[in-house]
């Protein structure tokens, strides 16, 4: 990468960094362009070299941290034992994120309902995903419970689960609404386990 690349890519998470923290402090709403630009030590218009507005920049650090929670999840699930079945491997990763979130409420907040799973731009556009994703489908396509089923097909299912459990997980943990996390895991996993049984 030459210097010059590598400046742009700096001031790109000096951003992008800067919006996050505030982000968790005060709100996305809460915080201005201004804010994000003084606490990145850049100019305003640096921000729109980057950034079309502040919308932008939420997209970006909910993909980034939702990415990072997968990661860490799919990381963890490959390092434990005894996970012989996809579907619970699924409940495996999912319980990791939902823990995850559990210890930190603001990032809860943060992502609200919103968890980016990552690549699904790249499997519209081309029919290839992004590393991590390429990485849980080959693991997916090598389990007998999803056999015959295509790439599109399991990423629709992963994804629609996915979003259902970051709904329950969000109300119940900061609302207890229907019930608190503890309640409402088993139901969750029922669920799960009979999509990709």
């Amino acid at each position: 990468m030459s210097t010059v690349e590598g400046k742009k890519q700096e001031k790109r998470r000096a951003l992008l960094d800067a919006a996050y923290e505030l982000f968790l402090e005060r709100g996305a709403a809460k915080t201005s362009v201004e804010e994000i630009t003084s606490r990145a030590k850049v100019g305003k218009g640096t921000f729109y070299l980057y950034f079309a507005d502040k919308g932008a920049v939420t997209q970006a650090l909910l993909a980034r941290v939702s990415y990072q929670l997968l990661d860490d999840a799919v990381t963890a699930c490959e390092h434990t034992a005894g996970l012989d079945s996809f579907p619970d491997k699924m409940i495996f990763v999912i319980d990791h994120i939902i823990e995850a979130l559990r210890k930190d409420t603001l990032l809860l907040r943060f992502l609200e309902r919103s968890f980016v799973w990552p690549g699904l731009d790249q499997i519209e556009a081309s029919g290839e995903a992004e590393p991590l994703m390429r990485k849980l489908f080959h693991t997916i396509l090598a389990s007998p419970e999803m056999a015959g089923r295509t790439e599109r097909e399991i990423y629709q299912r992963i994804t629609s689960l996915g979003s259902m459990c970051m709904s329950v997980c969000y109300s119940s943990i900061l609302e207890g609404k229907p019930d608190n996390i503890d309640a409402m895991k088993p139901v969750l996993y029922d669920i799960i386990r009979k999509a990709f049984g």
